[in-house]
């Protein structure tokens, strides 16, 4: 039996190498390919069932395939493991999931993202038009900074006690997260969908470097991606929305962006939590332009801000005001305990940016313009752990 099983994986490997190279695939991802379906035909062969993953993005673009991701992209074989001898099944490998183990079918739904080249050369060193000042956001001391119970600092704009703050940050929010489910639970969509960053990390801006561009590999919808897949690795579905609402025309956006997240949450009532992802844009009074930064495991990090808000009279009715700044609350304290330094405080303030629309809605800033496109990924998966550590404690 034995004998035979090992037979199925060497021909199921052979025909798949042969196969791929013929069509053009390089050996050494051939080879990758060839060991996966060898593996999945030894456990079926064996009567072992194994789940399948079903974190893929379901796409809806224009006229254009889906536009490919670093997070899925097949990395090459190292140059020593070009053609390695396809190892024996361990035990480890072929023994069946336990039965209290989750299996984790999130996934990440990404529509509207329209694949757009701008034509910018985003290698060139460009006009020295002034500085930008690389700075840690720390060191906040006032009335208005309130301490959280959980290491985090909101800074309150509004006439709301500090005691009210602090208990909004002590009180869980009446939302219930559903683990490792394919319906998306959180919706990240973008009202200055355009807003972009520095092309590479530099000391100085160029005046004509545009910092809007609706191509989606340089814009704020690069970063939701990140933010998207992180999320669902850990167990929480997504549905991305990359719809353009800040172009051609921008006065009007956050009345656009309502009409996209009320058919989302119409279209998928399992949604919990709205995200509006920004980038921010921070100036000093010598016309140098600030890039918010943390070092987090001795990479260059933007550092990130949530704005939760609140009505002084001007917005009508917002419901949830205090429940989004709970989950503000606990999103805050998760990014202390786990990246001390990479969050600003919170914003609390008589802000609207659609909140009133449902409960877990928040906008949230990663960096500014003066921070690199590289940096502001970075945080989209920081961002992802620190949002999934407080999500999985409204499950």
């Amino acid at each position: 039996m034995e004998k035979r099983k090992a037979m199925i994986v060497l021909s199921a490997s052979a025909a798949v190498i042969t196969a791929a190279v013929i069509g053009g695939t390089s050996p050494g991802a051939a080879m990758g390919t060839a060991w996966s379906i060898a593996r999945q035909t030894a456990y079926l062969s064996a009567g072992i069932t194994v789940p399948s993953n079903a974190q893929t993005a379901e796409w809806t673009v224009e006229a254009a395939p889906p536009q490919t991701n670093e997070e899925t992209e097949e990395a090459p074989l190292p140059a020593q493991a070009a053609a390695p001898d396809i190892p024996a099944l361990t035990s480890e490998e072929t023994s069946p999931p336990a039965d209290d183990e989750p299996v984790n079918a999130a996934r990440v739904i990404s529509r509207n993202i329209t694949l757009f080249d701008d034509g910018l050369d985003r290698t060139a060193a460009g006009n020295r038009s002034g500085a930008i000042v690389r700075e840690h956001f720390a060191g906040y001391q006032g009335t208005d900074y309130i301490q959280l119970p959980g290491g985090g600092l909101v800074w309150n704009c509004t006439n709301d006690s500090p005691e009210f703050i602090r208990n909004a940050g002590s009180t869980l929010p009446k939302i219930k997260i559903e683990l490792n489910s394919p319906d998306p639970q959180v919706l990240i969509v973008h009202t200055h969908t355009t807003e972009s960053y520095e092309p590479y990390q530099r000391s100085y801006y160029d005046s004509e470097f545009p910092y809007r561009t609706k191509d989606p590999e340089h814009n704020v919808t690069r970063v939701g991606e990140v933010l998207a897949q992180r999320l669902a690795d850990q167990g929480i579905s997504v549905l991305h929305d990359g719809t353009i609402h800040d172009s051609p025309t921008y006065t009007g956006a956050y009345d656009r962006s309502e009409a996209t997240i009320r058919a989302a949450l119409e279209e998928y009532p399992s949604i919990k939590i709205v995200i509006d992802l920004h980038r921010d844009a921070v100036y000093c009074d010598d016309g140098s332009r600030k890039a918010p930064v943390a070092e987090i495991n001795g990479c260059s990090a933007a550092q990130f801000m949530i704005i939760a808000g609140c009505d002084d009279g001007r917005f009508g009715n917002m419901p949830y005001y205090e429940q989004n700044l709970s989950l503000a609350c606990l999103i805050q304290d998760a990014a202390e305990a786990l990246y001390p330094g990479l969050a600003r405080p919170v914003l609390f303030d008589y802000r609207n940016y659609n909140q009133h629309i449902s409960t877990g809605s928040l906008l949230i800033e990663v960096g500014g313009h003066a921070n690199s496109l590289d940096e502001a990924m970075y945080t989209g998966e920081l961002l992802g752990d620190c949002m999934a550590k407080a999500l999985k404690q409204l499950t």
